[in-house]
């Protein structure tokens, strides 16, 4: 095996299998990458057995061959290397030889046997999806799944077809138990690649699609089997596992008689929780939202740390209520929120509260309340 390739090409390369490659996994060769080169393109994959990623990238070759190579070190390395050219070959056994101007690595690798075999594409239809809606909407939602591995089915984003006013939407909803979260947006075809279809996709691996819709210009292009959801932009392709587990009713948890109705200026309210949540408790994040009419105040209180409250203009006209959130919660979903004004919905102190856009409908937070005084 040997090839050249600029260094620049070759950092960007294994830049992108770094989000895949398993440090830490019980089968050392996960944490590797499989180099191959044929003809006049190297192939970089990268897996964990539940995501897939394989870049090309054009190169001079001239034996064609493959290695499994640890991803990390040999990222770590060429992004020392001089800038120009790089020879990468691999003559003597497991070992990989780089070398850029004066400098020289040798490099252990593993037989490319030993790496997993790859998924088959799907065979459904591919549809395109505009990269800055797929990013908006895994932004939105992302922060809403379950970090809790064993709550299998809530450590993932659901992605499902809704038709919303003749159009047909892909909307992604997240729930981690205590708060839930959906946004959508329009993808005329969509209906190709899921129809009446729900797929539940790892959050890990849609933050790694995210990514790859952040790559440069032009459409995602999304399909899906049984298994897997597959995703592919320029001259980068990715597998996700689907989760084979039951999304919870998320309809069942918003609120329908939620009458107290505020509306805040979201960049202040988002600077107020900035603000307070420096002194709320580092592990319950309380912060308390007391509205009274005509305006809002958010506070919070440690018996360690001390107090925090700020006063911001609201638009509110009903009984004063006091209620208690995890601040972050909080913070992320104003996050999702692009308008000008947010919305906040009460039916009381003790029932969930829905927080969204003040017009726009195509995104939804609802939070569950905690007790703080």
């Amino acid at each position: 095996m040997n090839f050249t390739v600029d260094r620049e090409q070759l950092t960007g390369l294994l830049a992108r299998v770094q989000g895949v490659a398993e440090r830490r996994h019980t089968m050392p060769v996960l944490s590797h990458a499989l180099l191959t080169v044929e003809k006049s393109a190297v192939t970089l994959v990268a897996s964990d057995l539940e995501i897939v990623v394989r870049c090309t990238q054009p190169v001079e070759a001239g034996e064609q061959g493959a290695i499994a190579v640890p991803a990390r070190k040999f990222f770590d390395i060429a992004k020392v290397l001089p800038r120009g050219p790089v020879t990468i070959s691999g003559r003597n056994g497991n070992y990989v030889e780089i070398s850029a101007g004066q400098g020289h690595f040798k490099l252990a690798g593993l037989p490319s046997g030993e790496f997993p075999e790859m998924p088959e594409k799907p065979t459904s239809a591919t549809v395109a999806v505009d990269s800055e809606l797929f990013s908006r909407l895994v932004d939105r939602v992302g922060p809403f799944a379950s970090s809790d591995e064993t709550r299998y089915n809530l450590a993932g984003v659901l992605l499902e077809k809704q038709e919303s006013e003749g159009k047909t939407v892909l909307r992604m909803v997240a729930t981690d138990g205590h708060r839930l979260a959906f946004a959508e947006g329009e993808v005329p075809e969509l209906g190709g690649l899921l129809g009446e279809k729900r797929v539940l996709v790892p959050k890990k691996g849609l933050i790694e699609i995210r990514k790859l819709a952040e790559g440069g210009p032009g459409s995602l292009t999304l399909s899906a089997s049984e298994k897997f959801l597959f995703a592919g932009k320029g001259d980068t392709e990715l597998w996700v596992r689907l989760l084979d587990a039951e999304f919870p009713d998320y309809r069942q948890v918003v609120p329908k008689d939620n009458q107290l109705v505020a509306r805040i200026p979201r960049e202040a309210f988002a600077d107020s929780l900035r603000r307070v949540s420096v002194m709320a408790p580092e592990k319950v994040h309380s912060i308390k939202l007391s509205l009274s009419e005509g305006q809002l105040e958010v506070s919070t209180a440690s018996p360690e740390l001390g107090e925090a409250r700020d006063l911001l203009p609201a638009e509110y006209a009903g009984a004063p209520v006091k209620i208690g959130f995890n601040g972050r919660y909080l913070q992320d979903a104003i996050g999702g929120i692009s308008e000008e004004t947010a919305r906040i919905e009460i039916k009381d102190e003790v029932s969930q509260v829905i927080i969204r856009p003040d017009e726009d409908r195509s995104f939804l937070a609802v939070i569950m309340p905690m007790r703080i005084f």
